[in-house]
């Protein structure tokens, strides 16, 4: 009696096959020029990236449609005025055509900030 206490060798499995990985072709990175606030408010901010997002696709919205869009009432809210203190997000009245007729609708749009850190997101893969 042997006492082995290796792996078990049979004549059929005693060839292992080992595979190499491809080598992968080397890219050519490109240095991308950012402002540092944006840069910051990309990385402590992270959770604002869905909202603007949104905004860039649909130009502008009023906030009931984007609170929608959203899924989400009481914390869509709270990043729309996160959003807006920082100056990402830019909110506008504009009167209805039929006045007397409730509140004006408050339309919100993208600033050129909020512009650049979508833009950026987008080019880093940032939340996908």
């Amino acid at each position: 009696m042997s006492n082995n206490t290796g792996p078990k060798s049979s004549s059929k499995n005693s060839i292992k096959k080992t595979t190499t990985a491809k080598e992968v072709k080397g890219t050519k990175s490109t240095p991308i020029t950012i402002d540092l606030n944006i840069l910051k408010v990309l990385i402590n901010e992270r959770t604002l990236i869905p909202l603007l997002r949104i905004l860039k696709k649909n130009k502008e919205l009023h906030t009931r449609e984007l609170l929608i869009t959203m899924g989400s009432w009481g914390y869509g809210q709270s990043l729309l005025k996160r959003a807006t203190n920082l100056g990402l997000i830019e909110r506008k009245v504009k009167k209805d055509k039929s006045p007397g007729r409730g509140k004006p609708r408050i339309y919100n749009s993208l600033t050129n900030k909020g512009r650049e850190v979508v833009v950026l997101a987008d080019k880093v893969g940032y939340g996908k």
